[in-house]
């Protein structure tokens, strides 16, 4: 299945500046607050982009809430769109399709794909569910506040899911980053330490995905990787996004790192 990869960053500095105000915290299923809100003048195509959109409510064409689009708290289902390619996260198996902004109000979808896992019957639902929303062409509009808008899709059949926005990490660091790979190591940081600091060392990969060169040094990292959490037993390297923040006066620049993914993954006793 087509590896979604970062996008190069746009630049939406009307929304950038706004990006601090917190989404809406989601109450039930049926159609609340986001639906009803007023457009927003925003271009669809780069807003797309420079959010992550996570599901809020799901109605069909009676206003009947579509509850199996969501299975369970800890599985919020999700989009993102990256270089014409749309993804869902959130569910079990991987979803996703092409998809072109037409006549800037509505997505055109390509077929879909989807890996083909087995899984428990809310998720089986819920990705079912999704993929059948996700076809054809949708009628698509940004509501609600520029920092942190909703987007309104609504299908052929009157069936209107509403998602909430939250900028991505090239829009919160006004860039695409670097990719690297870090080593976590399962010694926890030296006291006194935040809960989220980690143990790391840089590891190098040639073309072929072998490794390469010497590892790095072991470092503390006080910030941890942001949206990682270590598993107990098992040292891991992990694909990261490097984001550099620039220094204030007299100082140095500020690294924060996003999660991307696991490479590789070794039980220590």
């Amino acid at each position: 299945m087509k590896d979604f990869r970062h996008p190069r960053f746009v630049a939406v500095a009307a929304v950038l500046c706004l990006a601090a105000c917190a989404p809406k915290t989601p109450g039930d299923t049926t159609a609340d607050a986001p639906a009803a809100a007023a457009p927003i003048a925003l271009e669809l195509g780069p807003t797309l982009t420079a959010y992550r959109w996570q599901l809020e409510s799901a109605v069909d064409a009676a206003g009947e809430s579509l509850t199996a689009l969501f299975p369970s708290p800890e599985n919020r289902l999700g989009l993102e769109f990256r270089d014409g390619q749309l993804g869902v996260s959130g569910g079990c198996n991987r979803i996703g399709a092409s998809y072109e902004v037409v006549a800037g109000s509505s997505l055109q979808l390509g077929p879909g794909r989807s890996t083909m896992m087995a899984c428990p019957p809310p998720l089986a639902e819920a990705d079912a569910a999704i993929g059948n929303f996700l076809t054809g062409t949708l009628q698509a509009e940004l509501q609600g506040d520029a920092g942190a808008p909703a987007l309104r899709l609504v299908a052929s059949d009157g069936s209107v899911l509403v998602f909430q926005g939250t900028p991505t990490p090239e829009t919160r660091f006004g860039g695409p980053g670097t990719r690297a790979f870090l080593e976590v190591s399962t010694e926890p940081c030296e006291a006194p330490a935040d809960a989220a600091c980690l143990r790391v060392r840089d590891i190098q990969f040639d073309e072929q995905g072998l490794r390469a060169g010497e590892p790095g040094e072991w470092r503390a990292l006080p910030a941890g990787i942001e949206g990682y959490t270590p598993s107990p037993g098992q040292q891991q390297v992990v694909r990261v996004k490097r984001f550099e923040t620039a220094a204030g006066a007299g100082g140095e620049p500020s690294v924060h790192f996003v999660f991307d993914m696991v490479v590789e993954s070794r039980t220590v006793q």
